[in-house]
C-alpha cells in the first residue's frame, strides 16, 4: 500500500488532504508541530518540528514514506507575506525533501503559490506566464522550487501552484468568511478591493487535486485553480441568493453592475482538468453552500 507523508497536516488544506488520501485507500503519515488524533487504522500522526533536522531524519528513516505532499510553510494571516520565517522554510523543506529521497521516496508534491506569478490581467499559465516574486513569501517559494528540482531530479516531482483556497473551516479573517458573516447578519459587507477579481477554488477540490497528482504519473508545474475569477460583490450576491435575502440581493445586484474588474488574478487549469477527468466538483455556488447549515439554504 502506498504511504504518503503529509506535512502541515493539521492546517486548513492539510486536514482535508489527509481525509482525501484515506478515502482513496492510502496509508497516511501526517506530521505537524502539535499532536493530533488518529483518524483510521491507515493513519498515523507524529508531532514533528520540521526545523529540527535530526528529528526529521529519524521520522523519515523509520517510516520510509513512498510519497510526500509538503504543505507546511509560514502561513500566519497578515504576516506571512513579509515574514523572515519564509527563509527558514526554504532550508528546512530542502532537508526534508533530501531525506525523503535518500530513504526511498518515489514522488513528491510540493505546494507552490499563485503569488509566484507576475499578476497580469490575462490567464496565468504554467508554461507561458512570467514569474515575479515581490514578497519574502513568493521569493522563498520560487527559491525552494529551483532547489527542489535539483534535489529531486531522480524522482517524480510536482510543483502545485495553489491559487485562492476557501472553505467553511478557513481562517475567519478570510474574505469569504467575512462576507458570509455579514450577509448572515443582514448587513452589506464593506469591500476594500471591489474591483479585484480572483480565482477561488474550494478546499475540497484542492485536496482532491493534490491526491490525484500524487497518485498520477504527472510531473512538472500545475496550477491548482478553478479557471474562473470572481469579484467580492459577486460572491456576496451569491450568498444573498443562497440564504434568501431579497433586500440585500437587490442592493448587491446594483453593486455587481457598478463594479467591474480592473485587476483579475485567474489561472489556466487545462492541465488540472485533464488530470481530474473534467470539471472540479464545486462551482462557486456549490462551494459557498458549504458555509451554510442545510436548513439555511433558500428554496
Amino acid at each position: 500500500m502506498k504511504r504518503c507523508l503529509v506535512t502541515g497536516a493539521t492546517g486548513f488544506i492539510g486536514s482535508h488532504v489527509v481525509h482525501q488520501l484515506l478515502g482513496e485507500g492510502w496509508q497516511v503519515l501526517s506530521v505537524s508541530r502539535n499532536a493530533a488524533p488518529t483518524i483510521s487504522q491507515n493513519h498515523k500522526h507524529i508531532a514533528l518540528d520540521l526545523h529540527d533536522p535530526a528529528a526529521v531524519e529519524q521520522v523519515v528513516e523509520s517510516q520510509r514514506p513512498s510519497h510526500l505532499i509538503h504543505l507546511a510553510w509560514e502561513a500566519t494571516p497578515g504576516k506571512f507575506w513579509h515574514s523572515k520565517e519564509n527563509f527558514r522554510w526554504v532550508s528546512s523543506s530542502a532537508f526534508l525533501l533530501d531525506a525523503f529521497i535518500r530513504h526511498g521516496g518515489e514522488k513528491a508534491v510540493l505546494a507552490g503559490s499563485c503569488a509566484e506569478y507576475k499578476w497580469e490581467n490575462r490567464p496565468l499559465d504554467e508554461e507561458k506566464s512570467p514569474l515575479n516574486a515581490t514578497t519574502y513569501y513568493s521569493a522563498s517559494k520560487l527559491a525552494f522550487k529551483d532547489l527542489a528540482e535539483v534535489i529531486a531530479r531522480d524522482i517524480s516531482l510536482i510543483w502545485a501552484r495553489i491559487f485562492f483556497p476557501y472553505g467553511p473551516d478557513e481562517d475567519q479573517n478570510k474574505l469569504i468568511s467575512y462576507i458570509f458573516r455579514e450577509i448572515s447578519a443582514d448587513r452589506l459587507p464593506v469591500i476594500q478591493t471591489p474591483d479585484r477579481a480572483v480565482d477561488m477554488i474550494h478546499v475540497e477540490d484542492v485536496s482532491a487535486a493534490l491526491e490525484k497528482l500524487a497518485a498520477s504519473d504527472a510531473t512538472g508545474t500545475i496550477n491548482i485553480c478553478s479557471g474562473n475569477a470572481h469579484l467580492p460583490h459577486e460572491i456576496a450576491l451569491e450568498f444573498s441568493k443562497l440564504m434568501g435575502k431579497p433586500a440585500l440581493e437587490k442592493s448587491l445586484r446594483n453593486s455587481v453592475e457598478t463594479h467591474h474588474a480592473i485587476i483579475t488574478i485567474r489561472g489556466t487549469n487545462k492541465k488540472l482538468a485533464d488530470l481530474m477527468g473534467g470539471q472540479l466538483r464545486n462551482t462557486l455556488a456549490q462551494g459557498l453552500r458549504t458555509y451554510l447549515p442545510p436548513s439555511s439554504t433558500a428554496k
